[in-house]
């Protein structure tokens, strides 16, 4: 005589059961790899358009050559980027890769002494190995600042760096859009998420912020957008994500597009990043660029 009331709930039981889990956000997802510390490996390409050609330096006979290529037009990083008490160890070398046909005999290609070394720990600042830098004293290879404001200018302007992409402000962002079908990337289906905004919308604010001097910072910067496509694995994880920045008041010489593409693959790696031997650090009272001067 029970049975019909028993069998609805072992029925209930069973379909709750066999319930899989809501896939993560990517927020969600990287916030989960950072409680254990592990790592991920990164490579990233940027690629910049300076719009209307740059002239070139002059020679010692010849005059000036407009082309577009700037200083350079192209830079690649490698390395990788440990999560929970961040920390990075990113390689970046520099490249003309458009450099006209007939001008490649009198514009040197090779970027070789603006290839940087840069690794950040945590709170301990960022130490920085460059090729032929100049401003280098004697007997020391590395320069070092730890300073807690270098990069907050940058941060609170929405500049998207490796860092800043992985907080969970700017993913929420990224990911806000209805994802479409992507393509395989590291091994695994993705979904993609794109989208555009200014990038002031990127902004990520510290509770140790100066509010006045982000206030100012938000009223001078210039009107850049940001146009996105984030790759997300079925566990949430970021894959890939690309980038198109867009400044329409650049002034002359500086790069009025560029465009980064970011992929992240053997997400949960074990990754020991240690700060170089002390004896070859030079310590410096101004903030690291990670940009060549």
């Amino acid at each position: 005589m029970h049975l019909p009331r028993i069998a609805p709930a072992m029925l209930m039981i069973t379909l709750a059961g066999g319930c899989a889990p809501a896939a993560s956000s990517p927020a969600e997802a990287v916030a989960r790899q950072a409680k254990d510390s592990t790592g991920v490996k990164v490579t990233k390409i940027v690629r910049l358009d300076y719009g209307e050609a740059m002239p070139t330096p002059l020679g010692e006979d010849d005059g000036v050559v407009p082309v577009n290529i700037g200083e350079y037009n192209e830079s690649r990083t490698t390395g990788v980027l440990r999560l929970g008490t961040t920390a990075s160890d990113l390689t970046t070398t520099y490249y003309r890769t458009n450099i006209p046909e007939d001008l490649k005999s009198v514009i040197p290609d090779d970027l070789s002494y603006m290839t940087t070394r840069a690794i950040s720990i945590g709170d301990s600042g960022t130490y920085e190995q460059r090729a032929e830098r100049k401003d280098m004293p004697a007997g020391k290879t590395w320069l070092h600042h730890d300073g807690a404001g270098c990069g907050a200018a940058a941060r609170l302007v929405g500049n998207l760096d490796l860092r800043t992409i992985l907080s969970p402000q700017v993913l929420r962002k990224l990911a806000a859009p209805a994802p479409a079908s992507g393509e395989v990337i590291d091994g695994v289906d993705t979904v993609v998420h794109a989208g555009s905004a200014l990038q002031t919308e990127f902004a990520v604010h510290s509770p140790d912020d100066d509010p006045v001097m982000a206030a100012v910072l938000r009223e001078q910067a210039r009107p850049t957008e940001v146009s996105w496509r984030l790759w997300v694995g079925p566990d949430g994880l970021p894959r890939r994500v690309r980038l198109v920045t867009t400044d329409p008041e650049a002034a002359e010489g500086v790069p009025r597009t560029a465009v980064t593409e970011i992929d992240f693959t053997d997400w949960g790696s074990t990754v020991s990043i240690e700060p170089p031997p002390a004896d070859q650090v030079h310590e410096t009272g101004s903030c690291l660029d990670p940009e060549p001067r």
